[in-house]
């Protein structure tokens, strides 16, 4: 067995890994062809495109990727600083012999061995506190996301729009696999939309750092960044919710709350998804501990009745238009007719405790349910199965990352296993025995 070393330096991207398996992909025509689904398979989709240009020629690809790293940022302080011979020895790495390129690898081994943040903080330090420029990468670094991730201390991980852009082709990659492995059949409808718990918060609340930059949580970027503006469009119109209206609501509670009433406003919704296993969960328990108020909010187009929303959101203005927004729901879908019929059908499934299946039984549409299964968060997963109930698929994220990059694409719903994208960070495998040393 092996473990994944993980540099962190990267290319112009951002990911991370586990080993991989082919996903179970059906060659049946009619699923391959077939009009509608936002993410449907074929042969010029992004994941055979992937599977054919990376995933075929990893070593190579992410040999090459290592190159580019080191030919785009040779001018930056920490390449400069681990005083690598091959920067200056080799001003065109690209028509380099195989011998020499692994001579290359093997220095940069030696000079670089196995890291922590730590042997980059200084110099984050001195890019948030002083705005100084090329110390670790040549691309201008437009957020900082912040994480604690296992180790509890907070940690800021410059990223670049370019970063952003490789997780977006790394998702597309990883829900074409998913929509691979379930049957044509299951496929959504146009009409039919998702929920997909978000985070945001308004532009100007974010931190800064000494040159402008902001600095938040990884899922809030969309709000911080104006160069993605299309991304909130869609978002917005495939979901249910505005996702200016979500930026506005700065508590969590609240916000997972309000989110939660449009979706159940909606049944026809074709996907679940919370990014971690333990939010996942918990969105669970706040349909159940609260249907009677999201109900009440449902059969009015009225938040008043939410006593989180009248503890938090004070501005009468944005409070009008969450309900103006909710009552443009229920009427696309019929208006006073279907609020009474949508909440009486939330209440019967309700309350029928100790009942499985709550989600599909929610939205009987329901194609599947999607969050974090692996790790720590295996410890959720029977629960979650149990909301799922016996027929709903439970599909693990369809990315995988950590705070050194986001590195795999799902492999298929029916395992936990990603392939390792030889195009986000360069790795060096290790054996099992030594990964204490």
């Amino acid at each position: 067995a092996t473990y994944v070393k993980l540099r962190s330096t990267h290319d112009d991207a951002q990911p991370a890994s586990f080993n991989g398996t082919k996903p179970g992909i059906p060659t049946d025509n009619e699923q391959l062809t077939r009009e509608g689904p936002r993410y449907r398979p074929g042969d010029k989709d992004p994941f055979v495109s992937y599977y054919r240009n990376s995933l075929c020629n990893l070593q190579k690809v992410n040999n090459d990727l290592l190159r580019k790293i080191f030919k785009k940022n040779r001018s930056c302080a920490y390449l400069a600083d681990q005083s690598i011979s091959f920067l200056s020895s080799n001003e065109d790495s690209s028509s380099i012999s195989n011998e020499e390129e692994y001579l290359f690898i093997d220095e940069f081994r030696q000079k670089l061995p196995l890291t922590t943040y730590e042997n980059y903080r200084d110099y984050i330090d001195r890019m948030v506190d002083t705005g100084e420029k090329n110390l670790l990468s040549s691309d201008k670094i437009v957020y900082y996301a912040s994480s604690s991730g296992t180790t509890g201390k907070i940690k800021l991980l410059p990223i670049t729009s370019a970063m952003f852009k490789h997780v977006f082709m790394l998702f597309n990659v990883g829900q074409v696999a998913i929509w691979r492995s379930l049957p044509a059949s299951s496929f959504p409808l146009d009409h039919q939309r998702l929920f997909s718990l978000q985070s945001g918060k308004r532009f100007n609340a974010f931190l800064r750092s000494k040159d402008g930059t902001p600095i938040g949580p990884f899922s809030q970027f969309m709000s911080a960044l104006s160069f993605f503006p299309g991304s909130k469009l869609i978002g917005s119109s495939l979901g249910i919710l505005d996702y200016e209206l979500i930026e506005g609501i700065s508590d969590f509670e609240t916000s997972t709350f309000v989110q939660l009433v449009f979706a159940l406003t909606v049944q026809d919704i074709s996907s679940y998804s919370v990014t971690f296993a333990s939010s996942f969960l918990h969105t669970v328990k706040v349909i159940e501990n609260h249907f009677e108020e999201m109900c009440l909010c449902i059969s009015s187009s009225d938040f008043n009745h939410s006593s989180l929303v009248h503890e938090n959101i004070h501005d009468g203005k944005f409070r009008t238009s969450l309900n103006q927004a909710l009552e443009n729901v229920t009427l696309e879908y019929g208006g006073s007719s279907y609020r009474s019929e949508r909440v009486h059908h939330i209440r019967r499934e309700c309350l029928k405790k100790n009942t499985p299946g709550l989600l599909p039984r929610l939205w009987p549409q329901l194609v599947f349910a999607s969050t974090s299964l692996g790790s720590s968060f295996a410890m959720y997963k029977k629960e979650i199965e149990f909301y799922c109930g016996t027929q709903l698929p439970l599909i693990n994220c369809p990315i995988y990352g950590a705070s050194e990059a986001f590195f795999g694409s799902l492999a298929s719903i029916y395992t936990n296993e990603y392939f390792l994208s030889p195009t986000s960070a360069f790795y060096e495998f290790i054996e099992e025995e030594d990964i204490h040393q």
